[in-house]
């Protein structure tokens, strides 16, 4: 068994809170939407984009990899049909939520597909700050408190676990540092709205952001893999650039191994930004960056074998 905790990551989203394609440009009769056009066709598949969320899959010591699931969508059922039988996947160890937008916590709600009469598991555990729980509670108290609930009583099971944004934890033997930054603000104090991404076995993610104070900019430091917001080509009041992004990870010493950006608008399209990014290394050979897609897969290990290639 490799040494590492984790195994591999598999992005089951990568798209904004509205996701690709966008029904507007679906439905123009110019079509002049070059990005949500294509996914139309089998080539276009990696320009469809889900709510942001990735699997990360975890050794344990019984034997049986874990799967952690960061953010819990709008899309992450359609997510999930799409992925869980591609990856041949079956279990959901456990939920991590960076902040309640709706794009992180609307999906909560399709989970009873997994614990409802047991029929996969009895619970899933929910890993997530206080403020983000508080949230919750108003979107969807049922879940929460079950004498709220209605109808059919059908309701997800969950095992609620409280975190602090500023200490470790630790999710079926892998410790996560949190780290929060700025999310955009708040209209009415223009207070810093944060989200919380995590650092986990020389990962970093952070898949919602403007600006990463320093003193986070210190954990992040060390990353092998980056894994950053890059909304669109333009700057943005709550997401990276795609240069701002790069800068983030150009300006960690050492540069990632692999910095893989997502989060992405229709105004970007997969190929022509890959392409961007394979020239930039040309001028830039540490400089590995690329965009993620639905689906994607990264086995660690093959990332430590080339990197022990490279040494060699």
């Amino acid at each position: 068994m490799s040494s590492n905790k984790v195994t591999e990551i598999i992005f089951l989203g990568t798209g904004t809170s509205s996701g690709v394609p966008v029904i507007a440009c679906l439905t123009d009769p110019e079509q002049n939407c070059e990005t949500c056009m294509s996914t139309l066709t089998p080539e276009g598949e990696v320009n469809v984009r889900r709510n942001t969320s990735l699997l990360v899959r975890v050794n344990h010591e019984d034997g049986r990899v874990r799967n952690i699931v960061i953010d819990c969508g709008k899309t992450f059922y359609v997510s999930a049909l799409k992925w869980w039988p591609y990856h041949k996947l079956r279990q959901l160890d456990a939920i991590i939520l960076t902040h309640p937008h709706a794009d992180a916590i609307n999906g909560l709600d399709d989970l009873r597909a997994w614990t409802l009469n047991k029929v996969i598991q009895e619970y899933i555990p929910i890993y997530l700050t206080n403020n983000t729980l508080e949230a919750v509670k108003t979107l969807f108290p049922y879940i929460v408190d079950a004498k709220q609930a209605t109808g059919g009583g059908d309701l997800p099971a969950f095992q609620w676990n409280l975190i602090d944004p500023n200490r470790p934890f630790t999710v079926e033997g892998l410790e996560f540092i949190p780290l929060p930054v700025h999310h955009g603000k708040y209209f009415t104090t223009n207070e810093p709205y944060i989200y919380v991404g995590f650092k986990f076995d020389n990962i970093t993610y952070i898949s919602d952001c403007n600006f990463i104070p320093e003193d986070i900019l210190t954990k992040i430091q060390g990353s092998k893999i980056l894994i950053l917001d890059a909304l669109n080509y333009q700057e943005h009041s709550s997401h990276f650039s795609i240069d701002q992004a790069i800068n983030i990870s150009r300006n960690l010493n050492p540069i990632p191994n692999r910095t893989y950006l997502t989060g992405f608008s229709h105004a970007v399209e997969h190929f022509k930004l890959t392409n961007e990014m394979k020239q930039l290394q040309l001028n830039e050979p540490l400089l590995w960056v690329r965009p993620a897609h639905d689906g994607l897969k990264v086995i660690i290990d093959n990332l430590n074998k080339e990197q022990e290639k490279k040494i060699i």
